[in-house]
């Protein structure tokens, strides 16, 4: 459903890094997917306003943690921001499979009364081709008795 997001695959090396050097570089590696995959969402209250907070030392534990916290949180308001997306279609879609239904009942309500409309005509059809051949018999009747009463005249 969510598309794989590159910078997590550098986090699994964070959780014990072996060396401080290894942790920057993993850090910098991520920010710098994140940047390069336009996935860099707006930071939320609970990450730093600046760089300038970030603690002094770049190497020091600390400052790794500061910076998976902003990328923690970065991740955080983008998946927010995902999941609020498929929210509002979800409800769009459902919205618009609730109208669909509506219009397919109608359009059986329709199709069962032309379909009873045939249905008759077809029955009035076949009631005057029974009648049609009761007169034409009648008719025949009568001008063979017609006849018959000519003749003995």
């Amino acid at each position: 459903m969510f598309e794989e997001n590159p910078p997590s695959r550098h986090l699994t090396r964070l959780a014990h890094p072996e060396g401080s050097q290894e942790a920057d570089t993993a850090v910098s590696h991520v920010l710098q997917d994140q940047e390069n995959t336009g996935h860099i969402p707006v930071d939320n209250s609970d990450s730093f306003a600046s760089s300038g907070d970030l603690p002094a030392n770049p190497t020091s534990p600390q400052h790794h943690l500061a910076n998976l916290k902003m990328l923690m949180s970065r991740q955080k308001a983008e998946y927010e921001s995902k999941i609020a997306s498929l929210e509002q279609r979800n409800r769009e879609l459902q919205s618009e499979i609730k109208d669909l239904h509506s219009k397919l009942g109608q359009q059986r309500k329709w199709y069962h009364l032309v379909e009873m409309k045939m249905q008759n005509a077809e029955r009035a059809k076949e009631d005057a081709e029974r009648r049609n051949e009761m007169l034409q018999k009648e008719m025949e009747e009568f001008f063979e008795t017609f006849g018959e009463i000519n003749r003995w005249k």
